[in-house]
């Protein structure tokens, strides 16, 4: 992610050093390359970098606390199965408490809250959930655990809370509630990670028919060479100013 605000700063760079040429001032053919127009660019790379921070914040407001709600899942999972085989009235009940049991302390859904980012410009956008199956799964498998327990009679009468009915209902709420808000969230982060990476990156015109980043700072050196020379001191402002 650094990269992207380390390139807007090396092109501040570069066109200030355009804007400080002359007399002449530089005049590309081309008016997507002028002054000016660098400088709306370098209004709309900071304006996609902001939307993509933005979305990333509104995805781990959701995923973190999911991730985080089911990392002791297993070891409470656990104590409800130790609770029901302690108890001889609950003994019919083991093994469909014990199946749902295993099947959660089975699942690991990924340690990363967030989808990895595009690399290609040019590819269309994967729009899925990382993870989310996963996710789903425990969710599935919690609400098979509930039912179960729910045939336990007095299951909750002196349990410790954090492994009641009550809790464990409370627990897959969540778990639903942000298996439902992730999706959606992950497809806005990953569309403005796309159109961020065009802007930067693309070798193909826009959608709005202009040109990405490094194809201008490509065609600005050019037209730099051509108004002022190789052995210019204008050309010599920019030769080393590195996309």
């Amino acid at each position: 992610e650094s990269s992207f605000p380390d390139r807007i700063g090396r092109f501040v760079l570069l066109k200030n050093a355009c804007a400080s040429m002359g007399p002449p001032v530089f005049a590309p053919s081309d008016t997507d390359i002028t002054v000016a127009a660098q400088a709306a660019l370098i209004v709309t790379l900071n304006t996609c970098c902001t939307n993509v921070n933005n979305a990333l914040t509104d995805l781990k407001d959701v995923a973190d606390p999911r991730a985080a709600s089911v990392k002791p899942l297993k070891s409470r999972v656990t104590r409800v199965v130790n609770r029901v085989q302690s108890n001889r009235a609950w003994a019919a009940k083991v093994p469909n408490v014990k199946m749902a049991a295993d099947k959660l302390r089975g699942l690991k859904p990924p340690r990363a809250t967030a989808p990895t980012a595009p690399s290609d410009p040019d590819a269309p956008p994967v729009k899925r959930d990382r993870g989310g199956q996963s996710y789903r799964d425990l969710e599935g498998y919690l609400g098979k655990l509930i039912s179960t327990l729910g045939k336990c009679p007095a299951y909750d009468t002196g349990a410790p809370t954090d492994i009641t009915i009550a809790a464990l209902t409370t627990l897959q709420t969540t778990l639903k509630t942000a298996n439902d808000a992730v999706p959606d969230k992950e497809v806005v982060l990953r569309d403005a990670q796309i159109d961020r990476l065009r802007i930067f990156e693309s070798k193909n015109p826009l959608p709005d028919g202009s040109a990405s980043l490094r194809d201008r700072w490509v065609r600005i050196k050019k037209a730099v060479i051509s108004q002022y020379g190789r052995t210019s001191a204008e050309y010599a402002l920019v030769q080393s100013i590195k996309y």
